[in-house]
């Protein structure tokens, strides 16, 4: 009987680790990072001492005169100084034939996340930030703030979630025809297809610093965890609309330590 008993608990304890590890693998392959498929984020829990590392490019093949391009590249790192509070640092460059080209931007903010999203409670969360550009005839800075809204659909951790970002952004000293505010808005959703594997999709509005244009975009993608710290994203976007580019590819990696 007391055999029994023991071999009762280690397979007790066995399953609860096994679900403890489970629901950390939903977790991961559920979160949402900017660029890591697509352009919507979520308002995920932040851990003190935490690091991500995040090295992501998207191409954008733009419309009119002759069919320009741009090549983004937009490393990020993350440290989580407190729970619920984490520093990033992304230093962004564009390359190609775009008028952007060979300009980037230094991008500096403190994510703070108010609630996770867990137990399908709404998660939500702020960050300010500020945008330093350097490059060939790089513009002004440029400063803002974006509030972040993840639903998840269910209690579980891989339940499906819905998501809403809005960013204000506001130019300093603004040249004749720019603005010196503007906005992004992004909607969207992800849910899980495998154990290691999710997809997401979502529709932006961002507002150009040009004054009457913006980019439209309507993207779909997929993130996939390689091992527990590792995970991959690839991503689709369509534009619509007068100014927004004809299409948009994602990639990205993101270690997490």
């Amino acid at each position: 009987m007391r055999h029994a008993a023991l071999a009762g608990l280690t397979l007790a304890a066995g399953l609860l680790a096994a679900a403890g590890s489970a629901r950390a693998q939903d977790d991961e392959r559920m979160a949402l990072s900017s660029e890591l498929p697509i352009t919507v984020e979520d308002a995920a829990a932040i851990e003190k001492g935490s690091v991500d590392v995040k090295v992501r490019a998207f191409f954008d093949r733009l419309k009119g005169d002759g069919g320009r391009n741009r090549l983004t590249f937009d490393p990020e790192f993350q440290v989580g100084v407190a729970n619920g509070l984490a520093l990033k640092v992304n230093p962004g460059y564009r390359v190609g034939n775009a008028d952007d080209a060979q300009q980037g931007d230094v991008k500096l903010s403190a994510e703070y996340n108010i609630r996770e999203p867990s137990q399908g409670r709404l998660g939500l969360s702020v960050e300010p930030l500020v945008s330093i550009p350097y490059g060939s005839g790089s513009k002004t800075t440029e400063a803002g703030i974006t509030g972040r809204l993840t639903q998840p659909l269910g209690p579980a951790a891989g339940a499906p979630r819905l998501h809403a970002n809005l960013s204000w952004r506001h130019l300093f000293d603004p040249e004749p025809g720019e603005r010196e505010n503007r906005f992004i808005m992004a909607a969207g959703m992800n849910a899980p297809v495998g154990p290691a594997t999710a997809v997401a999709f979502d529709v932006v509005r961002e507002q150009s610093q040009e004054r009457g244009k913006a980019d439209n975009f309507l993207e779909a993608g997929v993130r996939h965890l390689v091992g527990e710290d590792l995970a991959v994203g690839a991503g689709v976007g369509v534009g619509f609309g007068p100014d927004s580019p004809r299409y948009r590819l994602l990639l990205g990696v993101q270690r997490s330590f």
